[in-house]
């Protein structure tokens, strides 16, 4: 038996489970809500599970896999929507579990998540100004302002929801 974990903390049955149940929930939630998960204004009430990374690193693995079906389900931009969005999920989750490693706080942790995750929606606005009909910039910021409030307020109200579940379930095992 390897007794070294797995690089995605997905080293046993359990984990597994736990982490496909994270991506399932994911695609439910976001697909549920597609009117509000997708467009120039999106408020992704699924992104709550961002927060899940300050846990446990299990789940970089299962956002980025919910992201990724979530995409490929209902996402109007198509194939430039499942790698952008999957690929911005992917890098953000990495930032945000790196700096968790830096800030010891829980509460703390999940401020600097709803920032990186805000920030990082600049990837998703870039996605938009490419495939609207016009001005590059004058799209790029506007879309960035109007899905990084969406983000904004998906982070905050999934940061409480998460953080008080935080202390009825132990998310770390």
């Amino acid at each position: 038996m390897n007794s070294k974990k797995s690089f995605l903390g997905i080293d046993d049955t359990r984990s597994m489970v736990l982490a496909a149940l994270v991506a399932a929930l994911y695609v439910v939630l976001t697909t549920v809500l597609s009117a509000l998960s997708f467009g120039p204004f999106q408020v992704r009430l699924s992104e709550m599970f961002n927060h899940l990374v300050v846990f446990n690193k299990r789940y970089i693995a299962a956002v980025t896999l919910g992201v990724f079906i979530s995409n490929i389900i209902a996402s109007p931009f198509g194939f430039l929507d499942i790698i952008t969005g999957t690929v911005q999920t992917l890098l953000a989750l990495l930032v945000m579990y790196w700096l968790s490693k830096v800030v010891h706080n829980r509460i703390a942790q999940m401020a600097v998540n709803t920032v990186v995750a805000v920030f990082f929606m600049c990837m998703i606005a870039w996605e938009i100004a490419i495939v609207g009909n016009a001005a590059f910039w004058p799209t790029f910021w506007a879309n960035w302002l109007s899905i990084g409030w969406g983000e904004l307020v998906s982070m905050v109200v999934g940061g409480i929801v998460v953080y008080f579940l935080s202390l009825a379930i132990d998310f770390t095992k």
